[in-house]
């Protein structure tokens, strides 16, 4: 038979629209994964996939973020030139750690009604609190809570919002929760003694200094923050000095001797 015979023609042609047809499943942008669940694949597609160099740049930028390192994370961010709903988000984290309040509150405004709902009410709820706004600051952070039940980082931002507000008993069951869920969770160790000295149980603290084993200054650092906060001269806003000594959560700025950010207190973790 001749090469254009209209057998020949024919499979030819069927060929090419299965090779198109395949083509057009693959999507740019997007990495599938076969073994993702259907709520993973929404999940990814939601926050933005820029396939492994990006996402490996993404989580490198989250790591400088967790470290201190803010300034190195936006110039990172800029370099990316990634608009996904998961690289605002980083943004918006660098930026409220540096103070850049108003520009955050903007980028986390955007992630609300996306998958990253939660990840934005803990950023909103922790700009109230950097606010002195406390009970906006709690509803903002129960609500993350709702969403992220799991995330340790929200039941202890939300423990010290409520120890601020004299909600002992709320503010413990949120602190033993996220010790429960990472039993070696220094954040919530430290949120314990903090909230046992506030409560006037010094032998209790003393006991919990030993169950977790913190050092004598982390001790003596709790003992003199509840004391400071008892005679109403720790701020919910932080003040102009930095040279007090972190709290137990994350809405004062971090102390450079704790491995963890703080929230207003040295027991809670500010990022």
């Amino acid at each position: 038979a001749s090469p254009l015979s209209p057998t020949r023609v024919a499979t030819v042609l069927c060929a090419l629209a299965l090779a198109a047809i395949t083509a057009g499943c693959q999507q740019p942008g997007r990495t599938e994964r076969p073994d993702d669940t259907p709520a993973e694949a929404a999940r990814r597609l939601c926050e933005g996939d820029l396939g492994p160099s990006g996402n490996t740049v993404l989580a490198t930028i989250e790591q400088q973020i967790a470290d201190g390192r803010s300034y190195a994370a936006l110039a990172q961010l800029d370099a990316l030139k990634a608009d996904t709903n998961k690289a605002r988000w980083l943004r918006a984290e660098a930026l409220r750690r540096i103070d850049h309040l108003t520009e955050a509150s903007a980028l986390y405004g955007s992630l609300r009604n996306t998958c990253m709902d939660g990840r934005a009410l803990h950023g909103l709820g922790l700009i109230a609190a950097r606010n002195g706004q406390l009970p906006e600051a709690i509803g903002q952070l129960r609500r993350a809570r709702e969403q992220l039940p799991l995330d340790t980082r929200i039941r202890n931002d939300l423990g010290y919002a409520l120890l601020l507000d004299h909600q002992w008993e709320p503010a413990r069951f949120e602190f033993l929760t996220a010790l429960d869920l990472s039993p070696k969770d220094p954040l919530a160790a430290r949120n314990l003694v903090l909230l046992a000295h506030l409560q006037g149980k010094p032998e209790l603290a003393r006991a919990l200094v030993t169950r977790f084993a913190l050092d004598d200054a982390t001790a003596e650092r709790l003992a003199d923050q509840a004391a400071s906060m008892l005679l109403g001269t720790v701020p919910v806003k932080p003040g102009p000095t930095p040279a007090q000594p972190a709290p137990a959560t994350r809405f004062t700025p971090p102390d450079p001797a704790a491995p963890n950010p703080p929230l207003t207190s040295p027991a809670s973790d500010a990022s």
